[in-house]
């Protein structure tokens, strides 16, 4: 009888274990001017910081996206981040429109919904 449970267990725990999902890596970026409204078709880029990892291969981010009716731009960055790893990378957000501009350096954090708020001056 106790080497059934053990085995029930063990299978129990293997199976849980197993079953890790990870959740989505995703940026938003929310641009508004300096009154606060939201600027509709912005350009926003998002780039590795720096353009190199320390085996000296390319870093493969770099992504572009307008922003939509609310001021935003998402972006979905699981093929950035694999599960298990530590920190998802460091990036270069950058937005214009119509001459202005705004950057922000944001250390991305795994799994969950990073944002970032820029203003246009």
């Amino acid at each position: 009888m106790p080497i059934r449970f053990a085995c029930f267990i063990g299978f129990l725990l293997i199976t849980m274990s197993s079953c890790y999902k990870a959740k989505q890596t995703t940026l938003s970026v929310q641009v508004r001017t300096n009154s606060g409204e939201a600027v509709i078709g912005a350009s926003v880029t998002v780039k590795g910081v720096p353009p190199e990892n320390l085996d000296g291969n390319a870093l493969l981010i770099d992504y572009e996206e307008a922003t939509n009716g609310n001021g935003i731009a998402f972006f979905n960055l699981e093929d950035i981040y694999k599960p298990g790893q530590s920190g998802a990378a460091i990036v270069e957000v950058k937005v214009q429109k119509s001459g202005l501009t705004a950057e922000e350096i944001v250390d991305l954090v795994e799994e969950i919904e990073n944002r970032v708020d820029l203003v246009l001056q």
